[in-house]
């Protein structure tokens, strides 16, 4: 059994995260709007996901992480999907985030966009995408298997139907990323009372820097300067549809990775969403739901790396 430890969140009224939300963003995008709305159909276009709604018991699970795999992979770090849920006490569920690959069935490191609904009748529609080693490009696919290596961040909840945060920014005149921005305000508003959020946003428009993590490194990777040398950049097109988890802090030191978002898309693209390339024409369509709290699942005995 995996060791498993749970911190409760926060949890405000949707409208005023709403409301905090709006300013934030409005200090980072030329046009924002947040505000309280029933959750659309997650399954139809333009999201493509697995089940229908974000809420039913929302939690986030942060499992294993970047520790096990600098300086050296420790490839026996091997996951499901359905234990994960388990240990969140939640089986059975929607789950969806951004991971590791299982390199034990891909046969070389990768990057996993989390998209299945666990329970009966569920369908997995989880992705990975890896590099090409001879020519340095990239290939996305299906993953069926239900598992996952290394590290893992998902937001896990019921799939239902229910109220959820949208947003609507567009034009981005400041420094910071779309899901930097949003928890740096949820950060700055609500301090030492952690608030996370998880779900999905589109980048509708514009370009965005991806990263797509190559087969494993034979050097150690011990500085951010190694890890982005080894990292493959790419610039990608929208629309592009990401999942992902939030965590405005860290109170009780478990190595928690704040964020981090996956995405895939329907015309051979995807990875690990950095930051939009076309601050001018970059628009943005997001759905987030509040969690009640956040799983630590196998948590690295040696805590050096967030990546």
């Amino acid at each position: 059994m995996l060791p498993v430890q749970k911190m409760p969140l926060h949890q405000p009224p949707l409208e005023e995260v709403a409301e905090v939300l709006q300013k934030g963003l409005a200090n980072n995008f030329s046009t924002a709007e947040v505000k309280v709305v029933d959750c659309p159909d997650l399954t139809a276009a333009p999201f493509d996901l697995a089940e229908k709604g974000l809420s039913g018991r929302p939690r986030i699970l942060d499992v294993g992480g970047p520790d096990y795999l600098k300086p050296f992979p420790q490839k026996e770090k091997k996951y499901s999907f359905a234990d994960v849920s388990n240990l969140g006490e939640l089986p059975g569920s929607f789950l969806i985030g951004a991971g590791a690959g299982p390199c034990h069935h891909t046969g070389t490191n990768c990057e996993l966009i989390c998209n299945v609904q666990l329970g009966e009748g569920g369908s997995n529609k989880s992705r990975i995408v890896k590099v090409n080693e001879g020519d340095g490009s990239y290939t996305i696919m299906e993953e069926k298997s239900g598992e996952f290596s290394l590290l893992g961040n998902f937001f896990l909840s019921q799939g239902k139907p229910g109220k959820v945060l949208e947003l609507k920014v567009k034009d981005r005149t400041g420094p910071e990323n779309f899901v930097s921005c949003v928890r740096k305000t949820l950060a700055a508003h609500y301090g030492d009372k952690t608030v996370g959020v998880g779900g999905t946003f589109l980048l509708q428009t514009g370009k965005a820097n991806i990263h797509v993590m190559p087969d494993f490194s034979k050097t150690a990777l011990e500085t951010d300067e190694q890890s982005d040398n080894w990292l493959k950049f790419y610039e990608m097109d929208a629309p592009l549809i990401h999942v992902g988890e939030i965590v405005s802090g860290d109170p009780e030191k478990l190595h928690l990775r704040c964020e981090h978002f996956h995405c895939f898309s329907h015309h051979g693209q995807g990875g690990h969403y950095h930051y939009d390339t076309t601050p001018n024409s970059a628009s943005y369509l997001g759905y987030l739901n509040l969690a009640e709290a956040v799983y630590r699942i196998d948590i690295p005995q040696e805590k050096k790396y967030l990546f």
